[in-house]
């Protein structure tokens, strides 16, 4: 088998390097040289941001030098869009840039001054609500402890745990005092208080509590579960009619 000896790998990087750098020399020379113009605008990785919007914020026109593209200002340009986690510009020749963004993700709605997309890291993304309205809502926080506030981390906590148990949640209240309470649709609204800390424990109890209502027919539609030592559940009334029997 033929291998590249090591000198001569270096050599070729280095003919690599000395021929790249004497393109680029040619072009500052000759700045009216058309061979390297910008003729394709490729965006990748963007589900929410449509590529136009990319291609707008990064201020590319078809026929600019490729080498006069400065592409820590494309990429400082993009990453302003509401969606743009972060942004990755390369450019390649003889004639494409290459925008590739990572897109923030939506795990909750926030009510602020209005409704805003919330992410699992805790920003809120200043977008028109065309990602739709199937999250839960989180309401309380004002936009200076959302950022900052001491219960920031339990509440991020809470979001990640509920949406990995898929437990179907409709709001996510957060009190100073009580903390977190957890709203879900069912039983026409039930509201279970969390407190701001041991959720996993707290929702291990809920289920436990949950299966024995289910085994007596019952349901309960308030749950206080931050205490250590039991568990405070106001049932669903039973109708009439069924008292009867």
């Amino acid at each position: 088998m033929n291998r590249l000896h090591p000198l001569g790998g270096f050599l070729w990087a280095a003919v690599a390097v000395a021929l790249t750098a004497a393109l680029y020399a040619g072009y500052r020379s000759t700045p009216d040289v058309t061979w390297f113009a910008l003729r394709e605008i490729r965006v990748e990785g963007n589900d929410r941001t449509p590529a136009a919007e990319v291609v707008r914020a990064a201020g590319l026109a078809a026929g600019t030098p490729l080498f006069s593209v400065d592409v820590g200002t494309v990429r400082r340009s993009v990453e302003r869009l509401p969606w743009v986690r972060r942004a990755r510009v390369v450019r390649t020749l003889p004639s494409t840039v290459t925008v590739a963004v990572d897109e923030w993700v939506p795990v909750a709605l926030v009510r602020l001054d209005r409704l805003y997309y919330l992410t699992g890291e805790g920003h809120v993304v200043r977008a028109p609500l065309d990602q739709g309205l199937d999250f839960p809502v989180v309401t309380g926080p004002t936009r200076a402890q959302l950022a900052a506030g001491p219960w920031r981390e339990a509440l991020l906590g809470a979001l990640d745990l509920l949406g990995r148990r898929g437990m179907d949640v409709s709001e996510l209240h957060v009190d100073p005092d009580t903390g977190l309470t957890v709203y879900t649709p069912d039983n026409g609204g039930t509201g279970i208080r969390l407190g701001f800390e041991g959720f996993e424990e707290k929702l291990a109890r809920l289920d436990r509590l949950r299966r024995h209502l289910d085994r007596r027919g019952r349901a309960a539609y308030a749950v206080n579960l931050d205490y250590a030592d039991k568990i405070v559940a106001r049932l669903v009334p039973v109708p009439v009619e069924e008292r009867k029997r």
